[in-house]
C-alpha cells in the first residue's frame, strides 16, 4: 500500500508535468523550508523505569528540508510537495541516534466557494543505530470541509495508515500494523471568541501479530491476527481572551477499545488542554496539558504473571511549555520544556523523563 500510493502519486505529477510545461514552470514555486537546530538536555533518554538506571543525554538536533508549490496547472487545485531531513544524536548513547526522511504530496481542491476537498500523503523513512526501531510508515488521508451557514463548519475525513518495522526478529515484526480510520469534526461558533467542538473518530487497526489471552497468568497466543476497533468521541471549546491575546482550547476524549486480544481491551479518558499567549507580536507562549486514565484490566505481576482486573486504571500525562521570540523577520528563539509519565500496560515502557531545549530557527 505505501509504495503503490507513493508510485501513484508521482506517476500522476510527471504526466501532468510533461502535459503542461510552459503553464507548470510559469507558476511553480521551489522554497527551502527553515532551518530548525536545537540542543537539548533530557533526563531518562533511554526511557527507564527504574530511576537507578536513568541515563541523561545531552542531545543535538536538526530539523530542514525544500518544498515545491504550484506545480498542477489546473483551476481550483492548490499542490504542494514537500521533503523534511531530520537528525538527532546523543552524547550518551549511540541506540537513540537516528535520522528521518519525510516526503509529504498536498492536493486542494475548491469544489465550491464553501467546499473543499484535500488529499495528503506523508511517507516517512525512519533509521535508527538500533535497528529495532527502524521503519517505513506511510498515510494516506482524505479530507472534506464544508461549511454550513456562517457558523458551523464541518470535517470529514478517512485515513488510511500504515507501519512497517524493517528488523525481521518476531518481536519487532509484531509492531507492524495498517490502519483504517472514518470521522467527523463539527466545529459551531456560539460568537466570534467562543467556539463549540464536537467530533467522532472510528479506528480499525490490523496488526502483524496473534491474538493473546491469559490463562493461569501466562499469555497464550489464540489463531487469527490481533484486531482492534476503538471508538472515540471528542467535546470540548475554543475561546479567545484579551482581545485574542490569549486562545483556549480544553478538549475531552472518550475512548472505548475492544479487540479479539482480551489484553487490549480498555476504556479511558482523555483531556487535553492547549494555551496560546501573545504578549507581544515578536512573544508567544504555547502550553500543552494532557492526562489520560485507562481502565486496561490486564496488569504483571511478579507471583502470578498476567492478571486481569476491572479496578486498575493507568496514567498517561504530559506538560509541553513553547516560548518563541521573534529576533528578525528571518530568526526565532526558542525554548522548550516537557515532561512525560507513561504508566499505561500496553505501550511496554512505564517511564517519566524531563527535557529541557534551547534552539533557533531560521527562515529564508
Amino acid at each position: 500500500m505505501t509504495h503503490k500510493n507513493l508510485i501513484f502519486i508521482y506517476i500522476l505529477c510527471f504526466i501532468l508535468f510533461i502535459t503542461f510545461p510552459g503553464i507548470t514552470l510559469s507558476k511553480m514555486k521551489i522554497y527551502p523550508k527553515s532551518i530548525d537546530a536545537a540542543f537539548e538536555y533530557d533526563d531518562n533518554v533511554t526511557r527507564q523505569g527504574n530511576k537507578d538506571n536513568y541515563q541523561y543525554g545531552i542531545i543535538w538536533r536538526l530539523y530542514t528540508g525544500f518544498g515545491i508549490k504550484d506545480f498542477l496547472p489546473l483551476k481550483r487545485f492548490e499542490t504542494k510537495a514537500e521533503y523534511d531531513l531530520g537528525m538527532r544524536d546523543v552524547n550518551t548513547t549511540n541506540n537513540e541516534d537516528y535520522s528521518s526522511h519525510k516526503a509529504k504530496f498536498n492536493l486542494g481542491i475548491n469544489l465550491w466557494d464553501i467546499t473543499k476537498l484535500n488529499v495528503e500523503d506523508n511517507f516517512n523513512l525512519w533509521n535508527s543505530q538500533s535497528d529495532l526501531f527502524n521503519f517505513l510508515s506511510n498515510n494516506l488521508t482524505f479530507q472534506l470541509d464544508q461549511q454550513l451557514g456562517s457558523k458551523t463548519f464541518t470535517n470529514i475525513l478517512y485515513n488510511n495508515g500504515t507501519k512497517r518495522f524493517q528488523n525481521d526478529i518476531p518481536e519487532v515484526q509484531a509492531r507492524s500494523f495498517i490502519s483504517h480510520q472514518l470521522g467527523i469534526n463539527i466545529d459551531h461558533k456560539i460568537s466570534e471568541d467562543f467556539t463549540v467542538k464536537s467530533g467522532y473518530i472510528y479506528n480499525y487497526t490490523i496488526y502483524n501479530r496473534r491474538p493473546v489471552e491469559f490463562r493461569s497468568g501466562r499469555p497464550v497466543a489464540l489463531e487469527g491476527t490481533q484486531r482492534d476497533r476503538q471508538n472515540i468521541i471528542t467535546l470540548g471549546f475554543r475561546t479567545g481572551l484579551l482581545k485574542n491575546m490569549v486562545n483556549l482550547t480544553i478538549l475531552n476524549q472518550v475512548v472505548m477499545s475492544k479487540s479479539n486480544s482480551p489484553a487490549f481491551n480498555f476504556d479511558g479518558n482523555r483531556t487535553r488542554l492547549m494555551l496560546l499567549v501573545y504578549p507581544t507580536h515578536k512573544l508567544w507562549i504555547e502550553a500543552h496539558y494532557q492526562i489520560a486514565a485507562y481502565d486496561l484490566g490486564v496488569y504483571q505481576t511478579p507471583e502470578k504473571g498476567y492478571e486481569l482486573s476491572d479496578i486498575r486504571t493507568d496514567d498517561q500525562s504530559f506538560i509541553t511549555l513553547n516560548i518563541t521570540y521573534s529576533l528578525s523577520d528571518q530568526l526565532d528563539l526558542k525554548l522548550r520544556y516537557e515532561h512525560i509519565k507513561n504508566d499505561v500496560f500496553f505501550t511496554r515502557e512505564f517511564y517519566k523523563k524531563n527535557t529541557v531545549s534551547a534552539g533557533i530557527v531560521i527562515r529564508f
